[in-house]
């Protein structure tokens, strides 16, 4: 074995090095890389810049065909601004001529409206959705300084957009709001007026509960269908679901969705409901106190929902002298046939309660004459203090005439009786008459 140098080593290590892949060779590879890269660039540009163009095209065909729409209904509008009959119906399409007879009495609505009120028909679109061959508009109109939404339909022929009858499956995806005790569900075309229901409607239960049992309540399900058909009111058979018509379906007053008198009927339908839960569902004697004390919780609730005065006299006296649980305590105690003394247990003795007695003497009055058209004698007397002699000579002789409606304005209560000032309907007269407390009850004593 040969002795080898250093020099050798170094010669034999640098000939090693340069054995790997040719540095021209590398530099060839990357530019075939580059250009492949710049080519597939180039390609994704040209088809990338065709889809745009394309996505341009389509946006402005929907521009076009959603101006057209717009072109279309102002037309419509003017038509009816100027009163031109024929024109109107000219825009209208349908396979029937029950349509076609529909719009005719639109048509003379508003012209009979013009005269009668002071009519803006704006024309502005406030919300356009277009499908397809189909489309839904929103118009505004002002009727004496209040704004209107109405929702007119279209469908796109060979001769242009024709307003048809309601499509109310075209109202957007179903949703669901859920807010405490109360779960609202609704279309998202609705979804402005389906929030405010939820808020309101679970306020409402939470000031019913303030006062009244609400152990074991179910959740409230409340349905708002796009369906001009229906009428609000629960679902037969199921107590705790409620259909309410989309406020859409008719004029909707788009500064206040929840109008006052939806609302009224809303909450008069809760307040039934949670009476009903509340006690159990007891059904108190027609001509007996307690159908009046049940109504006058109805009213008192409706009142303390929306903010009304209702003219529940007695039973808002009573929560301002013992709070709202008490009216609670009031209908817990309730029973079909109790009279006015089932008041004792929770305010008192009537004699000395400082309570105001105008709603319940007036129903009192009422009932006289309920039971004069029914010519129950015995009820009618039960009405009376006929231990006094004079008195029952008097209720008997009332009771074969024909007395007015009446309505007590003033009471004023001394022990044991309540003079009260009445009022009669016909002649706008009043008089005085005489209440005493006869066995825990106001019985009429004049």
């Amino acid at each position: 074995m040969g002795i080898r140098l250093d020099w050798e080593i170094e010669a034999e290590r640098e000939h090693l090095k340069n054995t790997g892949e040719d540095p021209e060779s590398v530099r060839a590879r990357r530019r075939v890389q580059l250009r492949f890269l710049f080519f597939v660039g180039f390609v994704l540009l040209v088809f990338g810049g065709i889809i745009g163009a394309l996505a341009l095209r389509l946006r402005h065909v929907d521009w076009e065909v959603e101006q057209l729409l717009r072109d279309t209904v102002d037309a419509e509008v003017a038509t009816l601004r100027i009163g031109d009959r024929n024109a109107f119906l000219s825009f209208q399409r349908s396979a029937t001529d029950e349509w076609t007879r529909r719009q005719e009495s639109l048509f003379e609505r508003y012209q009979a409206l013009k005269v009668e009120a002071d009519v803006n028909m704006t024309g502005q679109i406030l919300d356009v959705a277009v499908d397809g061959m189909r489309a839904r508009v929103l118009l505004q109109e002002i009727i004496d300084g209040v704004p209107y939404g109405r929702v007119w339909f279209y469908w796109r022929y060979e001769d242009g957009w024709r307003h048809v009858p309601p499509d109310y499956t075209f109202w957007g995806e179903p949703r669901t709001l859920e807010n405490g005790s109360v779960t609202v569900r609704y279309r998202t075309f609705d979804e402005e007026f389906a929030t405010t229901v939820a808020t309101r409607l679970s306020e409402w239960v939470q000031t019913a509960c303030e006062a009244l049992t609400c152990a074991d309540l179910p959740v409230i399900t409340v349905e708002v269908v796009p369906d001009e058909v229906i009428q609000t009111g629960w679902v037969e058979n199921d107590p705790s679901r409620l259909m309410l018509p989309s406020p859409y379906t008719r004029d909707a007053r788009l500064d206040m969705l929840f109008d006052p008198a939806t609302q009224l009927t809303l909450a008069g339908l809760l307040a039934e409901r949670l009476l009903a839960q509340a006690s159990g569902g007891m059904e108190p004697v027609p001509t007996a106190d307690a159908a009046f004390i049940r109504e006058s919780v109805r009213s008192w609730l409706v009142g303390k929902f929306i903010g009304i005065e209702t003219n529940t006299y007695l039973l808002d006296s009573i929560e301002t002298n013992h709070g709202s649980a008490a009216v609670g305590r009031l209908l817990q105690a309730l029973q079909p046939d109790s009279s006015i003394a089932v008041l004792n247990g929770i305010t008192g003795s009537l004699d000395q309660a400082n309570l105001d007695w105008r709603d319940y003497l007036t129903w009192r009055l009422r009932q006289e004459n309920e039971r004069i058209s029914a010519r129950d004698e015995a009820g009618f007397l039960a009405l009376y203090d006929v231990s006094d002699e004079s008195v029952r000579a008097l209720a008997i002789q009332r009771f074969n005439s024909v007395p007015g409606e009446r309505s007590v304005v003033s009471v004023l209560q001394q022990p044991g009786t309540l003079r009260t000032l009445v009022q009669i309907a016909e002649t706008g007269e009043t008089e005085e008459v005489v209440f005493r407390l006869v066995d825990g009850v106001w019985k009429r004593a004049s």
